[in-house]
């Protein structure tokens, strides 16, 4: 999810990209960015004059990313489920279904399911000019993770 993609040929210039829904394939998220069992679930890519990406990302229970920063910033929305976010070195943020995330440009940051719930976020996260929308870094420690505020 990391490389910007451009716009379906099959789709002309001045006309919108339609992708259905039962076309959609799952991909398995990497033990080097998730500890647990994730699933992403691609919705959007960057596209010229919209430099930004969406997806579902499915956290089984006690699932979560390593901590990671956006160039841009990302938005989380809690579709499902109870979840857990947190900045770095600060107390984590339980989530509920509703629930909006807006993580400004550069902040540290993790985000994953409870320790005993799946959650699904949709994601719309941000592309700098030179197609980045992410650094990943160290994974999150077990402490780091339920270091949680009710």
């Amino acid at each position: 999810m990391e490389s910007a993609v451009a716009v379906d040929e099959q789709n002309p210039a001045g006309d919108q990209l339609v992708k259905r829904g039962d076309a959609i394939q799952s991909i398995k998220g990497s033990d080097k960015i998730f500890t647990g069992e994730v699933k992403i679930v691609p919705l959007s890519e960057s596209v010229p004059g919209m430099p930004v990406s969406s997806a579902y990302v499915i956290f089984e229970p006690g699932a979560r990313s390593f901590w990671h920063t956006h160039p841009i910033g990302q938005v989380l929305i809690i579709v499902e489920g109870e979840g857990r976010s947190g900045v770095y070195g600060k107390p984590v943020s339980v989530l509920k279904k509703g629930d909006v995330v807006v993580c400004p440009k550069g902040i540290k940051h993790f985000h994953g399911a409870a320790p005993d719930k799946r959650m699904v976020q949709m994601t719309v996260t941000g592309y700098d000019p030179q197609g980045k929308n992410v650094t990943w870094m160290e994974p999150v420690t077990d402490q780091q993770y339920k270091n949680s505020e009710k």
